[in-house]
Order: C-alpha cells, then structure tokens, then sequence
C-alpha cells in the first residue's frame, strides 16, 4: 500500500494509516452537458455541433473553454474546501480526449483543462476522483451519456470498448504518481439487461489496462440499470478495486417527492430502495461509494430539498458510506452554486424553455412511443415501451435542436453569446443558502 494514496483495506478507505470516509460534490454537466440542467435541447455533441454551425468552429470551441473556465475556477475549488468537503468527483466526456475520426490520436486540450482543475485541487488539498460520463458509444441509451441515438452501442462493438481502455491507459499513465487522484470511477452508469459475460468482461479488460501503467489507484466499478443493480458483478480483481451505487430513489418511486408524502412513509420507501441495492454488495467485505446522489432544487422549496439531500447523506453515514453529491454548480435545477434569475444565460434558458423543457420532452415522448404502437391496434408491454422511448426521444433531440435551439441561437449575436459563460463564473453566482448551511453542517461533524 501506498502511504501518501487513498487505498482500501477491509472496508474502509484509508490515507496515512488512518480511515478516512470520501465527502463530496460532483461537477456534473462541466465536460458532458446535460440539456435540462444547462437549458439547452439535444445531447452534449449534438448542442456542441449546434453551436459550430451557427457560429463557426472556431468560435464554439472558444465559447466551450469559457464555459468551462467559468463553470470551474479558483474560486469555486476553494469553496468546496472550505465548506468541509475532501473529494470532487470530476466526470469526463471522452470527446474532449478523442476525436471520432482520428480515433488513435489524443486530444491534448482535454487534458489540459482536466488538468486545470486537478491542480486548483491540489492546491486547496481537495482530492479528486475521475469519472468517465460518456464513453465512445454510449454505455447507456440516455442523454446523460451524450447517447444520440438512444440505442447503447457501446456493449455491441469492440471498437468502442477498446478506445475506452485506450482513453483510461492514457489518463491513468499521466497521473499514475499522483497522491491528490483518489482513482478512476472506470463508467458511468452502465445500461440496463447486461448479461454477466458483457460487464466484467469489460471491467477486466479495462482493469487491466489501467494496471498496465498503475498499480496503485482506486478503481471504482458501477452496477448495471445505471449504477443501481449489483448482482452480476464478480469479486473484485485486485484489492484497490471496489463499487460505486447511485442513489436516486424518485426514479423508482415518483412520489417521494410529493411534499405532501408523510415523511415516515417518504423514509421508508428511501430506506427499502437503498438497502435493497446494497444487498448484492454485503459480501465483497470492500468500502462502498455512493457516487451520485441530487434532486431537482426548485425555486421556493429549499428547505424541502434540504431534507431530501441530508436524508440521502445520512443513509450513507449511518451505513458506513462514502459519498458525492450530484451537482455543484448547474442553470438553477440540482446546483447549490448557480447563475442569478437575471443573468444572460438565464435569460437565453427561459427563451429556450418557452418552446422546449426536459419534462415535457419526458411525456411526449413516451405518448409518442405508445402511440406508435395503437397504430396496429396492439398493447405494449411497459419494458418494450421503456426500452424504445429512449430512441422516440433521441428524435426529438433531434427536431429540437433544429427547430428550438439552433433558430434561438441565429437570433443571438455572437459578441452577445460569448459573454454568456461568464454567468457561471463563481463572482457572478447565487448561492442556495439554506442547503449549504445544512451540507455545512454535517461536513463539520467528523469523518
């Protein structure tokens, strides 16, 4: 074991013989966009690509690496320092480190701005775990994985599997030495009706390219169903390896977040979803990360939201957890450090949402996909229908950022635009007072 790294040992994580337990955010939509927390339809490359025609290339990749200075600066890394946090967990998305169609070739602008932040945290003594949110391919059918297609092709094609190894040799070989890098969260939330072959054939290969160049970070490894099913997982190949959860109990259960739910019923549907994905886990006998957990943070019910997330964190407290919180900093939907209601990128999301919002793509496109079906005057099973919605949506992503967003953006000029990153720039930000002083609170208690 390496003195100087975080490293595992029984059930705990442990740095300079003593355990420690990984308190955290996450810097969610920072490399991989996601469309409702930033206010912008269609998936990450597709708004990308959105910019490049209106604008130019040129000028998109400008206004990106301002977004992406503006999301993430001094500042913010030394807030989350001082409001008693030790870990960030950083998500990646892999077309900032591969280009498509030069697929051997590095991309060295990636690695430079994660390096950036990596530093800002070394600095303020914040250590950092590496996500990979979007891998060639789409390890999941949603957006999230900058998936355009809704189909997870990453599991049906060895081309994308092995640039994913390539990608984390790489990342793995520059920061190999690096005590501040806790270790590499290898996929982010892998798709559903996996067979046991499929994943840990994966997660062995991956493992042991990155043991190639690195013996001594922390890998950590995510259930299928997106982070949330454990029971195909095979022990661990080496004793620096363990398992990440996601704990988001609405996605199952919709009306927790009903304020009107008694919360002793709103508490025990939490509980059952919660131990019912660690049961898969209690015999590997390694330290458990519950690597994303969040809700929407709407206007007018922070104190509702503070209960929710300080409810969530006290399940991992109680039971021995590790955690990060999804998301930092976001256009007011799970942030605690958002743009101002009058800032112009909250001007230029209320615009867009006059036409478009995530949850009224949600049900369209599921009335879409049923009634597709009605039209051979047949049912559809809720699994199938589930199973297609996400392609039915990837259509929409489609017409929306044609008919929405591009048109929305042709009516900004640029020297209009390009001010618009400086909204997420930490001095130009509001912050969600109430939840901070809770987070503040339990941050402050020992590990």
């Amino acid at each position: 074991m390496r003195d100087d790294f975080v490293q595992i040992e029984g059930k705990h994580f442990w740095l300079h013989h003593t355990p420690i337990r990984l308190r955290g955010y996450t810097l969610g939509s920072w490399m991989n966009l996601e469309h409702f927390m930033m206010g912008m339809p269609g998936t990450n490359s597709m708004i990308h690509e959105a910019f490049a025609q209106v604008y130019g290339r040129e000028r998109a990749e400008l206004f990106f690496d301002r977004l992406l200075e503006s999301m993430v600066g001094p500042a913010d890394i030394a807030f989350l320092r001082g409001l008693g946090t030790n870990t960030l967990r950083i998500p990646l998305g892999y077309h900032w480190f591969l280009d498509d169609l030069h697929p051997d070739t590095f991309v060295e602008k990636g690695f430079q701005q994660l390096e950036r932040v990596v530093e800002l945290c070394r600095r303020n003594g914040l250590r950092v775990i590496l996500d990979l949110h979007s891998a060639p391919g789409g390890q999941n059918n949603d957006w999230h994985s900058d998936n355009r297609t809704g189909q997870s092709l990453f599991w049906q094609y060895d081309c994308f599997q092995e640039q994913t190894c390539r990608l984390w040799r790489e990342i793995a070989r520059r920061y190999a030495n690096d005590p501040w890098v806790i270790g590499y969260d290898v996929l982010n939330e892998p798709t559903y009706g996996l067979d046991r072959e499929a994943i840990n054939g994966f997660y062995a290969r991956v493992t042991a390219a990155i043991r190639e160049v690195d013996p001594h970070h922390i890998l950590f490894l995510e259930g299928e169903d997106f982070g949330r099913s454990f029971e195909l997982l095979d022990a661990p190949l080496d004793e620096q390896t363990t398992f990440a959860v996601h704990f988001y109990p609405f996605v199952l259960e919709e009306d927790v977040l009903d304020p009107a739910m008694p919360d002793e019923r709103r508490w025990a549907i939490f509980e059952q979803i919660f131990y019912r994905q660690l049961q898969a886990l209690e015999h590997f006998d390694r330290p458990l990360w519950c690597g994303e957990s969040g809700y929407n943070l709407l206007e007018g019910q922070e104190d509702f939201y503070r209960k929710l997330l300080l409810k969530n964190i006290s399940l991992c407290e109680q039971n021995g957890l590790s955690w990060s919180i999804w998301t930092y900093k976001d256009a007011r939907r799970m942030g605690i450090v958002v743009p101002g209601k009058d800032s112009p990128w909250m001007r230029f999301r209320a615009r867009v949402e006059q036409k478009w919002t995530h949850e009224w793509e949600q049900e369209t496109s599921m009335r879409l996909t049923r009634s597709l079906w009605e039209l051979y005057q047949l049912p559809v099973c809720n699994r199938l229908a589930y199973d297609l919605d996400f392609r039915v949506r990837s259509i929409l992503h489609r017409l929306e950022v044609e008919e929405i967003l591009k048109p929305a953006l042709a009516q900004t000029p640029w020297e209009q635009i390009i001010q618009y990153p400086a909204s997420f720039a930490f001095e130009n930000c509001e912050k969600r007072q109430t939840v901070i002083d809770g987070l503040r609170e339990v941050l402050s208690s020992p590990d």
